[in-house]
């Protein structure tokens, strides 16, 4: 029984058909996260020289147009430590600092966190455990008298070795036509003291948050097309509203009634996974172009917006969440503009890969297998951009 999370989903915005990245390893997933692109789509070796690579980031971003930035991770630094520009930055502390600065009225701008074993959720582990992560930061910036100025997102880096029932947008394909994006679906939770409750339908992946995290913060283009033109979820805040705070660390939680009315069921447009060529992949993409977009709105474009969306204006903080037993911001005025990442678990941004299933393990080989171009036995070549034009 996870009683905090049940309880954030019901007070805040399920984001229900919000899906990793890539349908990968856990550290693709993260670094899409952190910046909308990934070199790899496997986990780092656990041992030996880690990878480090030349590329834009949400916290250096931030960085480069003046707003405060820390991360607070696990002992290695997992996964900005792969990133040049943030690589043994004295703003990458430990998991558990973020209490004591928010208690201490010190949160930066913007502030990911991730933890190690056991409390990232990553399977075997308990994931109570990690909820016991979370519900103290939250608490401790809500405590500090930030709630009504925060917008929080906790998601999970990939499915955790499961399959999804539901087939998710199409996207993006390797050469050899398998689907790379989007991966399964994991939980998107929304909430603070400005976020509209309710269940959101819409499709997304982990770049959106990204996406989200400019449009909240306002700041400019990051530079990378996945990210930039992804499905902003930022017209979930409304500045008028002052939601309750949430219980306080410790307390026996009394769960909320749930959502109503109830929303109405929004099928999914089949998938073309196999007919990809040829008459037969000619007939299946003709269907799926002319079924109704209903929740699939965004499967042709990943740019597209949402027609009835509003952009709030600029909001000071956000938190987000990530954990890692699933294959895987405050408010208006002239005030600083701030974020504040509450990342607790995730086997693609925290952990390594360690705890990776069989299932997992192998359609991670099987997409790279596809990708590799002939006589390129260590580079894959990655997915090409389905239905944008580009």
């Amino acid at each position: 029984m996870l009683p905090y999370y049940a309880y954030l989903a019901a007070a805040g915005a399920f984001v229900e058909n919000h899906c990793s990245g890539f349908g990968t390893n856990s550290t693709p997933n993260h670094l899409l996260i952190v910046g909308g692109q990934s070199p790899t789509l496997r986990n780092p070796p656990q041992s030996g020289a880690q990878p480090e690579w030349d590329m834009p980031s949400l916290p250096g971003h931030a960085q480069d147009h003046g707003l405060t930035w820390k991360v607070y991770a696990g002992s290695s630094g997992y996964p900005v430590n792969f990133y040049t520009q943030l690589k043994r930055s004295a703003n990458i502390v430990g998991s558990d600092q973020i209490v004591a600065d928010a208690k201490a009225g010190a949160l930066p701008a913007l502030a990911m966190v991730w933890h190690d074993s056991p409390y990232d959720e990553h399977p075997v582990a308990d994931v109570s455990l990690g909820q016991g992560k979370v519900w103290p930061a939250v608490n401790a910036i809500a405590s500090a008298g930030l709630w009504p100025r925060t917008v929080f997102l906790l998601t999970w880096d990939d499915w955790g070795g499961w399959d999804d029932h539901v087939a998710t947008p199409d996207l993006e394909v390797t050469p050899a036509g398998a689907q790379l994006a989007y991966g399964p679906r994991v939980p998107l939770l929304m909430f603070g003291g400005p976020v509209r409750a309710g269940i959101d339908s819409r499709w997304n992946s982990h770049v959106s948050i990204g996406k989200t995290v400019l449009d909240l913060l306002g700041l400019p283009p990051l530079g990378v097309p996945r990210l930039d033109g992804a499905p902003s979820l930022a017209d979930l805040v409304d500045t008028s509203l002052s939601n309750p705070l949430p219980p306080a660390f410790g307390t026996t939680i009394s769960q909320t009634a749930p959502p109503s009315p109830t929303p109405p069921r929004h099928p999914c447009r089949p998938a073309i996974r196999r007919l990809r060529r040829g008459r037969a992949g000619a007939a299946a993409r003709r269907h799926h172009a002319a079924t109704p977009p209903t929740t699939s709105r965004f499967i042709h474009s990943a740019a597209q917006g949402h027609a009835s969306a509003q952009r709030p204006q600029r909001v000071c903080r956000v938190a987000i969440s990530a954990l890692a037993s699933w294959t895987s911001w405050p408010i208006s005025g002239n005030k600083s503009v701030r974020l504040a990442v509450t990342d607790t678990a995730t086997a693609a941004w925290l952990a390594t890969s360690a705890g990776v299933g069989r299932s997992t393990w192998r359609r991670a080989q099987q997409i790279e297998a596809a990708a590799r171009p002939a006589g390129n036995a260590s580079r894959p070549k990655f997915g090409r951009r389905r239905n944008s034009g580009k």
